[in-house]
């Protein structure tokens, strides 16, 4: 059993930002109105002060041909190690922003466009979050595994996490 709990405003932000960082890989899905929709793995570069979140991708990509149609996005973050999950639908835009590519750019960045800030195929996706929900322990993942052992034994259905809406 989970408690709830929501957050809105400036708390959400605090709290995506945390999931995100401690998971910033994530599973991009665009076209969503496709059974299979496209899904990709994205490393998150920042959630930004809205709660936006960005990432680097080519201008080649299939996925940024799809929001260019239809912007709908679902981002789906995992990070089993400390039972902690995210999903957010948003709507994706693509930018050249000088500044914001300036801003995030590292040297990882570059083996994926080796000819720098000004590759041509260098695109910044922004992602402003509509719906985010996420469920994480409350207590770390050793004491809910703990927890759930001694419900498994007693018979008591275990409190251990906690979940809810984020309203960004």
């Amino acid at each position: 059993m989970s408690a709830t709990q929501d957050l809105s405003s400036a708390d959400a932000v605090k709290k995506l930002r945390e999931l995100v960082k401690a998971g910033p890989t994530c599973m991009f899905a665009s076209e969503l109105t496709s059974i299979p929709f496209h899904v990709c793995p994205m490393e998150t570069q920042q959630v930004d002060d809205q709660g936006n979140l960005w990432f680097f991708s080519g201008a080649d990509s299939d996925h940024n041909a799809q929001i260019a149609i239809d912007p709908r996005v679902q981002l789906i973050f995992s990070n089993p190690g400390s039972y902690e999950y995210l999903t957010v639908f948003g709507e994706a835009e693509i930018s050249r922003d000088a500044a914001k590519i300036d801003e995030l750019w590292s040297k990882m960045v570059e083996a994926w466009f080796p000819s720098g800030k000004d590759d041509p195929n260098l695109r910044l996706v922004r992602v402003r979050p509509g719906i985010a929900h996420y469920w994480a322990t409350k207590n770390g993942k050793a004491i809910s595994l703990v927890t759930m052992l001694v419900a498994g034994m007693t018979g008591k259905v275990p409190d251990i996490g906690v979940t809810g809406d984020l309203k960004v």
